[in-house]
């Protein structure tokens, strides 16, 4: 069978204590059937159950005593009333039966006791007081106990916004996306999507690593040195390593959500089993659950991305996405045959609650256990492999102290470089706000009692250090855009001819638009590293990054 289909209730607990009281109704519907099928029936018998699994208290109320000889004498020949209620089907309140309490009998007559009472002889009377009704309504208080001692080991997972998790978990997807995750790659370009997507943009920067290392250096802070690799060679490691947090944070949005549904899912399919085992005529107020869930490894279903990469590695990450309570984490739902006898019914529904709180925590462990890889991960990368090479660390006009030979470069291919800039800075500056708004879901990002796990509280620092990743890398493309802009016009004074070409470069910028973004915050203060919460300052930190 396909996977169950999503709970998106926000008021959880309110939808299974319906449940819950389905199965309480029947149950005592059940009960009370059981109890006179014995208590009425032609053979003396004690063979009813009075508690199952509920704690009882020693000021309990006791039975009226239906085993005495002159109760024995009313149930089975004096016609109860109550007994025939039961036996009809339970039409009707209880409050509005009554019994005369005849016992079969038109006159005082001595017969044998039952065990009851001793075994001796006794008078039985025309009529009795008849107590069916006290413990008809004493089995619906067994049953309501019996409801209660399984719900309140029940996870509740309540007020959980599923749909807010979906939404997040289709951001963080889209967003991979647009850096290229899961992207065929076709002679160094990512194939199918434009050339004008930011994917491929960064290719094209990623492109100009090693080529005009000594103009970059000389004219912008673009590189700390001709012989060190500066901004182009980080543009593409920082985008492929970004577009698999992004994926991983999907995972793990999808995790907790499967987690939730689990458990939603399972409570409710166990409800609804008990009450159509009590009766298969018994009402059910809730839509029903097709079966309860089977659940995949998480180890093994949910991959977070590890392979981080640096200079020189090929484009694009690659990450298997779970899809959001797909089949990779709930892959079907089974069904359990019924049984009828009361005590195996409230037997198996505890059983399956209490095994299900223990596969939930087995849940919730692996869950941690991926967020902390995915933690673990990020801390043994340098910035410079997440939010590209760390430019305000440079002066902004280069080390050419004014001197402008040995710097060969084409006005056309420097603005070009810096319209790309600005591009790719309007791009990424679009895709931190969607991150941002997977806040919405931060309060679904908890356990069965609404409060954040340590595991959830990590997921969300790590998506909002992706977050910061994606702002600095804004703020370092719009200032390697400016800077880029800023040489080629120092560079143009050097030369009449790079000078004309500048200028009718700069009119058709003007026309275009091509510079005149605005971006949500001030670049030069997104360019700063974000801060990592005092985590590794991650491998290679040091000379080569500078």
């Amino acid at each position: 069978m396909s996977p169950p289909s999503a709970i998106y209730s926000t008021n959880f607990a309110e939808t299974l204590s319906v449940a819950m009281n389905d199965f309480h109704e029947a149950l005592t519907k059940r009960w009370r059937e059981k109890y006179v099928e014995v208590v009425a029936g032609g053979e003396y018998s004690y063979d009813y159950p009075t508690v199952i699994q509920r704690p009882t208290s020693p000021t309990a109320l006791t039975l009226w005593n239906a085993h005495a000889t002159a109760a024995r004498h009313h149930l089975v020949n004096g016609d109860c009333q109550y007994v025939q209620w039961v036996e009809g089907g339970q039409q009707g309140s209880l409050s509005a039966v009554t019994c005369p309490g005849n016992t079969g009998v038109n006159e005082p007559t001595d017969v044998l006791g039952t065990p009851a009472d001793g075994g001796e002889m006794v008078t039985v009377p025309p009529q009795i007081r008849c107590g069916m009704g006290d413990n008809l309504k004493l089995i619906d208080e067994w049953a309501y106990g019996e409801r209660d001692n399984v719900y309140f080991k029940m996870p509740l997972f309540d007020t959980h916004d599923l749909r807010a998790l979906k939404d997040a978990y289709d951001d963080l997807v889209k967003i991979g996306g647009d850096l290229g995750l899961n992207q065929p790659v076709k002679d160094g370009k990512f194939d199918g999507v434009s050339e004008d997507d930011l994917s491929n943009q960064v290719t094209v920067l990623g492109d100009e690593r090693g080529q005009g290392q000594d103009f970059w250096a000389g004219w912008t802070g673009l590189a700390a040195s001709r012989a060190k690799e500066g901004f182009f060679a980080s543009v593409l490691p920082s985008m492929t390593n970004q577009s698999g947090i992004a994926g991983s944070l999907a995972n793990l949005y999808a995790t907790r959500a499967a987690i939730i549904q689990k458990a939603r899912n399972d409570t409710l399919y166990w409800s609804q089993w008990a009450t159509k085992a009590c009766s298969a005529e018994a009402t059910v107020k809730t839509d029903l659950r097709e079966g309860w869930a089977v659940v995949s490894g998480i180890g093994a279903a949910v991959g977070v991305y590890s392979s981080f990469t640096g200079v020189g590695a090929a484009a694009g990450a690659t990450i298997s996405l779970v899809g959001f309570l797909g089949e990779k984490l709930l892959p079907e739902v089974k069904q359990q045959e019924y049984t009828h006898e009361i005590e195996e019914i409230v037997n198996t529904l505890n059983s399956q609650i209490d095994g299900l709180g223990r596969k939930l925590s087995d849940m919730e462990s692996e869950y941690s256990a991926k967020v902390t890889e995915l933690q673990n991960g990020l801390n043994g990368v340098h910035s410079y492999n997440l939010e590209l090479y760390d430019l305000t660390k440079n002066n902004a006009q280069g080390d050419r102290g004014g001197d402008d030979k040995g710097y060969e470069a084409e006005i056309e291919d420097i603005l070009q470089i810096s319209k790309v800039c600005y591009n790719v800075g309007e791009q990424y500056d679009a895709l931190a706000p969607k991150v941002d708004d997977t806040e919405d879901a931060d309060k679904s990002l908890a356990d069965q009692d609404g409060k954040a796990t340590t595991a959830d509280t990590a997921l969300q620092q790590l998506r909002d250090q992706f977050s910061g990743f994606l702002s600095t890398s804004t703020g370092r493309y719009v200032l390697a855009a400016q800077q880029v802009e800023a040489a080629a016009e120092d560079y143009a004074a050097t030369d009449d001819g790079r000078q004309h070409a500048f200028d009718r470069i700069m009119g058709d910028w003007e026309d275009a638009g091509v510079g005149d973004i605005d971006v949500r915050g001030n670049p030069e203060d997104d360019a700063r590293a974000t801060d990592r919460g005092g985590g590794k300052p991650g491998k290679g930190d040091g000379e080569e990054y500078e």
